[in-house]
């Protein structure tokens, strides 16, 4: 049995080893660092489910959004442990009070290891651990485990995470009324070994990683990363713009992502999950002179797609401060609404350089190229906090 015969048609999902009813199938890292399905030939019964059920061999179910919206959380501590305008930690929340289960991305640290993944829960205290971007690929094998046990329960359900993790959960929900979805606007995922081994190059002496923050907003909204460390039984507060950090910097230009993450056809205008949300880049210049806002707040943006959209939407609407929006005005700030990252040779370049020689000889290249560049950020950084 072969799931597939090209990397590009392999988004990770692990949707393949969730319904294999023989567990032969294991979500496997490449050596790359990126996770991919391997078959045990001796469990196998080439029943062929796994095929099927693959999001590369199915045609999706897409939506045409019907109603746009520039939205900002009113709870001010959501906002505050939010990346952005805390639009899914609002709705999470009352879908919780509401009696329904919550899905979503998480990251713990052991050992000074990161972990992300996706938690079911019906607890609103895993909400706050929910909120925050997580620029890494996040496991959701177990979680499609227990969300299809959920299923059979008749219970209700909120996912968010990437289209192809959303996509994932429909194919295993086969229509079932009850689940609801949200997509984030995705850049791309690198992998979470990459990401890992990022973080060894950043502790010190004797040091251990407990905490990382991709979009620290003490110092103001933006691309801010904080590190927490772990040392003498103290813990250290590091915060970095991201121009400063190899992997953050390879990242929001591309260059470490899955390979299908470079034909993804989830990236149009066109969604596949109920509601899409992301951040509203460039709303000042669309609202300054039309519209009193604050702009200082980092405002996200919310895509209704579907009727299970407006539901969502409907029961929280006034718990936010929205104003509608046009789709053409979300798409100049979001790239991945337009069309999939585009690969190069230098993404070539940097992961056989990981391959090869490991992280620390792409952090060592990365400062070589920033050159004097790189020291002068550091120092500034270090003296105006910026």
């Amino acid at each position: 049995m072969q799931l597939f015969d090209d990397k590009g048609k392999c988004c990770g999902c692990g949707l393949c080893a969730a319904v294999c009813k023989k567990k032969a199938i294991t979500m496997k890292m490449d050596n790359m660092g990126f996770i991919y399905p391997e078959i045990d030939g001796n469990l196998c019964i080439e029943c062929g489910k796994c095929v099927k059920i693959c999001s590369y061999n199915n045609q999706e179910k897409f939506y045409t959004p019907i109603e746009c919206y520039a939205a900002l959380a009113k709870n001010k501590d959501v906002l505050s442990k939010s990346a952005s305008g805390g639009i899914f930690a609002t709705i999470a929340n009352q879908f919780i009070e509401s009696g329904g289960w919550v899905c979503g991305a998480v990251m713990n640290f052991k050992d000074g290891r990161a972990f992300c993944y996706h938690l079911v829960t019906n607890k609103l205290d895993d909400i706050k651990r929910m909120q925050g971007s997580k620029y890494v690929q996040s496991d959701i094998t177990e979680a499609l485990l227990k969300i299809n046990k959920l299923i059979q329960q008749k219970e209700k359900i909120l996912f968010c995470g990437t289209p192809c993790q959303v996509s994932a959960v429909q194919k295993l929900a086969m229509n079932y009324e009850q689940l609801y979805t949200i997509d984030i606007i995705c850049h791309g995922v690198p992998s979470a070994h990459l990401y890992n081994e990022f973080l060894k190059c950043k502790v010190s002496k004797n040091g251990e990683i407990c905490g990382f923050l991709f979009r620290d907003k003490s110092k103001g909204k933006g691309y801010k990363a904080k590190i927490i460390e772990k040392k003498d039984k103290k813990k250290k507060e590091r915060i970095y713009p991201a121009h400063l950090l190899s992997y953050y910097h390879y990242f929001l230009n591309s260059l470490t992502h899955r390979e299908n993450c470079y034909t993804c056809k989830y990236a149009k205008e066109i969604r596949c999950s109920d509601m899409t949300i992301g951040d509203y880049w460039g709303i000042q210049k669309i609202f300054e002179k039309k519209v009193e806002l604050d702009f200082e707040q980092s405002w996200s943006c919310m895509i209704i797609n579907n009727q299970k959209g407006k539901i969502l939407l409907e029961e929280t609407k006034n718990l936010f401060n929205l104003v509608q929006t046009k789709l053409n005005d979300i798409k100049q700030g979001n790239a991945q609404l337009n069309g999939p990252s585009q690969i190069t040779e230098e993404r070539e370049k940097i992961l056989k350089l990981f391959e090869k020689e490991g992280y620390k000889a792409v952090e060592k290249d990365f400062k070589r190229k920033l050159g004097l560049k790189y020291y002068g950020l550091l120092l500034r950084n270090y003296m105006f906090g910026r």
